[in-house]
């Protein structure tokens, strides 16, 4: 799945883990639209970055700081020996990795999630998880969608 569309999922699984995908786009449209519509808390039918963290379960703080741009710290240990380590502020951080896909599913580019970008965005997630193309995702297909929620889950949940 494409980050964008981690989004839209990730809106719609962060309420409850053992909640599964919906079988057809029409009910995925409608448990985004549900989920969305909890997520808008100033009600002014957008999501800002602020809502998106709170809707994912994190502080607003996480998509409204200033990101670094270096995806690595290298520094020189007290033996002299360079070391390569994460930027806990850069890119391949939590906080960067969904500021990337908040990005990518803010189609029009104004800072902002509408509705319909969250649903376009799991549009493409459910088009990349129904691999025979018959609108429906069978068991395989959605354990294999959520199966790979959970790795970007876990990817997120590491720092």
């Amino acid at each position: 799945m494409r980050p964008g569309a981690m989004i839209a999922i990730l809106f719609f699984a962060a309420p409850a883990a053992a909640q599964e995908l919906p079988m057809t786009r029409a009910g995925l449209d409608s448990a985004l639209a549900q989920y969305f519509a909890g997520a808008d808390r100033n009600h002014d039918r957008r999501i800002d970055r602020g809502e998106a963290a709170e809707a994912l379960g994190y502080s607003p703080s996480l998509l409204l700081d200033r990101r670094d741009v270096e995806p690595f710290l290298m520094d020189i240990t007290p033996d002299g020996t360079l070391r390569l380590s994460l930027n806990e502020n850069g890119p391949l951080s939590t906080a960067g990795m969904i500021d990337i896909a908040y990005r990518l599913a803010d189609r029009d580019g104004d800072g902002l999630l509408s509705l319909a970008e969250v649903q376009a965005a799991g549009a493409a997630a459910f088009d990349a998880a129904d691999k025979d193309r018959d609108g429906i995702l069978d068991d395989r297909e959605r354990q294999a969608a959520m199966d790979r929620l959970a790795l970007f889950r876990k990817a997120l949940s590491r720092g």
